[in-house]
Order: C-alpha cells, then structure tokens, then sequence
C-alpha cells in the first residue's frame, strides 16, 4: 500500500473513531485526556497503517515500547491496577530486548545464532502496535466506560472490524484492485526465499509448481501486488525443498514491501515462457567476471560445448558476445549447511559484432552482476563476403560467425601455426599461402617437410636448390618459391640463414619513403621450424646458435621491407623465442607440450592456454593482429581437406633436391 491510500484509511478511521467518542462522551475532551483513546486506539491506527503496516524491525519495536511507557503515565495512579503493572512490564521488556538486539545484531537473521533468531522473531509478534495497543486500548475502554456500557459495545466492534479484516492489507487489495495488478485467479507456485543480490533471488517452489520452470518468466507479488519480475534460471530439489534461482529482470515501486517479512511471504507465480520470443537464458553473470571474462554458474545438466557463443544484452540494446573456454564443478553452501553442485563456465570475451566489417569490436567493461545469460543460436544478421584484403580461415563453433584475418598483417607481422602432428595445422598453412598469392605476395617455402611441392602444384611452384636461386625467382612470375632441403647440407639452421639472407638482400632494393613501411611483398615459410630455428639448447652442432640469430636479424630487418615469416611448429618449445616473439599473431591447434603452453599463456591467458590440449582437430586459437577479433577466439578451421588431396604418384615428378630425408 502506498502514502496515499493509507492516509485515506487512516483519515476514514479516525473519522469514526471521533465520532464514537462523541456519542459516548458528549464532547471532545477525551482526545486528550482519555487513556483508551491517546494511548490504544489512536496509536493503533497511526503506526498499523502508516508507520508499521507490514513488518515491525528492532527499531520499531523499541519506538513502540518507549511510547507504550509514556501512556501509561496518563493513568491516573488510583487506578494502576495489577493490569496496568502488567503493561508497564512489557513494555519495559520489549524496550531491553530490542535495545540489546539493535547492539548484538550483525547481520540476517537467519545467520545469527539460534537464541537470538528466538528472541528476535517474539519480540516481533508481541511488539507489533496490533498486539500492544490493542491490549491498552481495550483495557482502558473498559476501565473508562465499564464492561457493560454500550459505549464499549461500540467501541469493541469497531476494534474487532479493524483487526478482523486487516485493514492494512485490506487497503492494498482494493488499491491493487484499482489499479488491475491484482489478480485473485492466479495460482501460488512458491514463496520467496531471499534475494542474494539486487538481480538475483532464491524462492521455495511447492510440489505443485509447474515442471518445465527454467526459462519462464516469474511474477512476485506482496499483498496482492506486483512487486517485480524475473526469470527462472535454475530448478532442483535439495534437502527435501524444490529450490529455483530467479534472475529479476524488472521491479516496480512496490519491490521495498519484499524487505518486510513480519508474517507475511512474498509469493510466487510462474507465468508463460518470455514473451520476448528468444530462448530461455541458461544463468546470468556472476561473480568473478572482469573485462574481458564472463562468469556464470549453469545447471549440470545444461549441456554446453567449448567454444560456444552466449551473449548478454548491454544497456544501449546491443548485445555482448562471449565464447565458452572452460569449465568444472564447483560446490555451493546454502545456507541451511547444504551444498548445491553447480557447473561454473568461464568464458572469454569476443566483443559487440560489427555487420559492417564482419568483426568482433571490444568491450571495454565487464559484464552486469546478474545480467541474463543466452545461448547465441542465431547467424549473423547476413552473410558477408570477407572484407577487402582479408581471408576467411574458419567460423567460430556452433555458430556462423565467421573469423577473418587481415592478410597482410599475417606477413608483415608475422604468424606462427602451432600443433601436433594431425591437427590441421598444415592443410591451415596451404589456405594462407593460397591466399598470399591471390594478394600478390610471394611465398618462399622452406620445406622439410616435403609437402608444398605437392599440395600447391596448381601454382607452378619454382624449385629452389641454392640461396643464390632466391633472385631469379624473386624477379619472375612464379608465385611460389620452394626449397626442399637435401640429405647432405651443411646443418638446417644455416641454409635456413642462407635463404633468409638472400630473401632480405632482394627485398631491401626496394625505396623506403620516410615513416613508411612497405606493404607485404614475401613471406617466408618456416615449416617444421623447431629445426630450421631452433632454441640455442637444442642446436644440433656447433654454430647452429649463430646460424639461427642470422635468420633472426633477417626477419626483423625485412619487416620495414614488407618482408614477413610464417611459422610452423608441432614443437613450441624447441623454436627459438627470438623469431617467435616476433610473431604477433597466433594459431594455436591442439597441442600438449607444457613450455608451450607455458609460453603462449603470454599472448592469450590463462583459460585459452589450458584449452589449448583439449582441442579437437581443425579446432584453432586464434590471437593476434591479423585476427577479426580483438581478443583471442576460440575458431573451427575451415574444412579444406577436399581442396588439397594428394595426387597420384607422378613417375615425371621427382623433388627437386632428391628424395625426402
């Protein structure tokens, strides 16, 4: 009930209440003067439908006893009865006990100690302006007018149709009524248990409650109002109780009523599914989120996969995509020493989608406590080609967003191509490639792997047996450089440095204007790289070490040149960390070696990198400047197994420095 309505009622009753008086009395002086009138009735009224109309805290007790003390001085002293000192003593202990309660008292109720829980909840009931001024009114309309008197006949009767009919909730109804909120004709499905934070609560559903709960929208009402709305987002059975976790979604003026709790529950009512028409949210942001990171606890039996997309919707309509990187059980207390095992999901943030440029764009704030979590069923809003100058490499799982990377950035800045052997690192390798060339990029391979030749026959690939053959390739139409290493050279690392040299001499005879760095002109492939650079340790002879920082300088220097590297490993930590480091963008495939792991946790985080061994195959993390997300995402490789099947064995076609070693 709100200000207005209650002061109407409060206007009505004392109305007649005044007029009772009038005829008992003949006049007006009990007003002042009449202890069954100052002292009962009046602040009877007064508290019950303005002060206290639903719930009496310590505070208000102690008000109500000290008050009750001050009336019981208009009583004159021959008529101080053992009554009266009955009253004096109540009121005496409701004022200790509420004193020392507002001092002993910490917190919730039902988290202090089991004697104050009693204390407190007693002093509730027999400090309510109900049970104490209805006990000094009518003990001091009898004591005024007599047990026989018509005047207490009257008297009585208007007491008995004030408490009888509840005035107070009396007056919310009709004002509910009124106002077509109220609605007699729905079930109770449950009462409101507590609200763990401003968007999140806990009710006690009944036996009768609907099944199908999670999802569905949910009314509280208090007498008889609406006082909010929200979503079930969780639905079990523990110790015997059926407990749903309701995410509030909306609250009307009314929602400061739920604070009460004086012998009254908040109820509950499970409506229809959203009228929104999107899918039921599966949980909603919770704590531990930060920039960059969401966290929410789910149902364990929500089934969720690693790399899917959810979603939150953000205050300027917008929606805020995340992707699913890990998750575990985690066990939660309740508060009545139970524990509730929930699945606790981390996942990373991909941003705010942009049609325009069919990327991720960042968001630079965390997520809102107890926002409403989605799955992100949904495509794109429309197909999109992949933006000039980039190359679509894969889309992200469960979804059709696709992952885009900026060509030129995987040349010029160079990229590394991480994983075990059969993860799909090789046939990601020949996609970049291809598409380098389609950009005009020339690609110098440096294989030991053996595989280029074959697999990129269509592009006439010019084979390469000497450093010295670097220029004439570089001056003619052939696209593709490659250099297959033969069994009896001089060490991997130095005619890597060889390759890599005479790559830097051909593109440094280009004019640099000032300020300026040259579009990507060559890429330098380094497949099976832990051999051809590898880390100082594991150099397999002596002046391997200088052999590998050659090629270093040769890649730092070619940057300002458009001279970039493509790096591919299945061995992270045995490549040299100086050629590495230098790679500001990553695909990182399956993959299980530690240091590895150790070492991309620098470029991706702590949840990416431990993802990084339980990827499937075609599965990538991808990170870095090339990328169309600004954060790593987690993607599905394009499935290109189709486009690169392995020609028959040509008789005419032998490599070009001899057979495979």
């Amino acid at each position: 009930m709100t200000v207005r309505p209650r002061l109407v009622f409060l206007l009505l009753a004392f109305a007649v209440l005044i007029a009772v008086g009038r005829v008992a009395t003949g006049g007006f002086q009990f007003i002042l003067t009449q202890f069954w009138f100052t002292s009962g009735f009046f602040l009877l009224l007064l508290l019950s439908l303005v002060d206290q109309p639903h719930f009496s805290k310590d505070a208000n007790i102690f008000v109500n006893a000290a008050t009750a003390w001050v009336s019981l001085l208009l009583v004159p002293e021959a008529q101080r009865s053992g009554v009266w000192w009955a009253f004096f003593a109540w009121a005496a202990y409701l004022i200790v006990a509420s004193y020392v309660l507002m001092w002993l008292r910490a917190t919730d109720l039902y988290r202090e100690p089991r004697p104050i829980q009693i204390m407190a909840r007693v002093n509730r009931q027999i400090g309510r302006p109900e049970a104490l001024f209805s006990a000094f009114f009518l003990w001091g309309a009898v004591l005024q007018f007599g047990a026989a008197s018509r005047t207490l006949s009257a008297l009585f009767l208007f007491w008995a149709v004030f408490m009888i009919l509840n005035i107070p909730a009396l007056s919310g109804a009709v004002e509910s009524t009124l106002s077509g909120t109220f609605k007699w004709d729905k079930p109770v499905d449950g009462t409101l248990d507590r609200v763990i934070s401003p968007k999140v609560a806990e009710a006690l559903l009944s036996p009768d409650a609907p099944v199908d709960v999670v999802g569905r929208s949910v009314e509280l009402t208090r007498d008889g109002r609406t006082a909010a709305h929200a979503v079930a987002i969780d639905d079990r059975i523990l110790a015997g109780q059926r407990i749903s976790r309701l995410a509030i979604t909306s609250t009307s003026d009314y929602w400061p009523a739920v604070g009460r709790s004086a012998g009254k529950a908040t109820q509950i009512r499970i409506l229809d599914r959203p009228a929104d028409g999107t899918s039921p949210p599966i949980s909603i942001v919770d704590a531990g989120s930060e920039i960059g990171k969401l966290v929410l606890l789910v149902h364990p039996d929500q089934e969720l996969q690693s790399g899917e997309v959810l979603w939150v919707q953000r205050s300027d309509s917008g929606r805020a995509f995340y992707q699913v990187i890990s998750a575990n059980v985690v066990e939660r207390g309740m508060q009545d020493g139970n524990a509730m095992h929930a699945v606790k999901v981390t996942a990373g943030e991909l941003g705010t989608w942009n049609e325009n440029c069919s990327r991720f764009e960042p968001i630079n704030w965390v997520a809102p406590a107890g926002q409403l979590v989605y799955r992100a069923r949904e495509s794109p809003e429309a197909p999109h080609a992949a933006p000039p100058g980039t190359e679509k490499v894969g889309w992200v799982p469960n979804s059709s967003f696709p992952v885009h990377v900026v060509v030129d950035d995987i040349v010029t800045h160079n990229t590394a191509i991480i994983g075990v052997t059969g993860s799909g690192k090789s046939f990601l390798a020949f996609h970049l490639i291809e598409a380098m060339v389609r950009s005009g990029i020339k690609v110098l391979v440096l294989d030991l792997s053996r595989q280029h030749d074959i697999y990129l026959k269509q592009h006439n690939p010019t084979a390469l047996r000497a450093p010295e053959d670097v220029a004439a390739w570089y001056a003619g139409t052939s696209p593709i450089g490659i250099y297959q290493y033969a069994a009896a050279v001089d060490g991997y690392p130095k005619a890597t440095a060889d390759f890599a040299g005479a790559a830097l001499a051909e593109v440094s005879k280009a004019k640099l204007e000032r300020g300026k760095n040259i579009p990507a002109k060559l890429c330098i492939v380094f497949e099976e790289a832990h051999s051809l650079v590898p880390e100082w340790q594991q150099v397999a002879q002596k002046g391997d070490e200088q052999q590998v920082n050659r090629t270093s300088r040769s890649i730092l220097q070619g940057r300002k040149y458009g001279m970039g590297a493509l790096v591919i490993t299945q061995r992270t930590a045995n490549v040299t960390k100086t050629i590495l480091n230098q790679c500001n963008t990553i695909f990182a495939l399956q993959s299980f070696d530690q240091t590895g792991l150790d070492f991309l946790r620098n470029y991706m985080g702590e949840e990416y990198s431990q993802a990084i061994s339980t990827l499937p195959t075609r599965h990538a993390i991808l990170v870095g400047k090339a990328s169309s997300s600004a954060r790593p995402l987690l993607l599905h490789v394009g499935e290109w197994a189709d486009r690169w099947v392995e020609p028959p064995p040509d008789e005419n076609h032998k490599p070009a420095d001899g057979p495979a070693t």
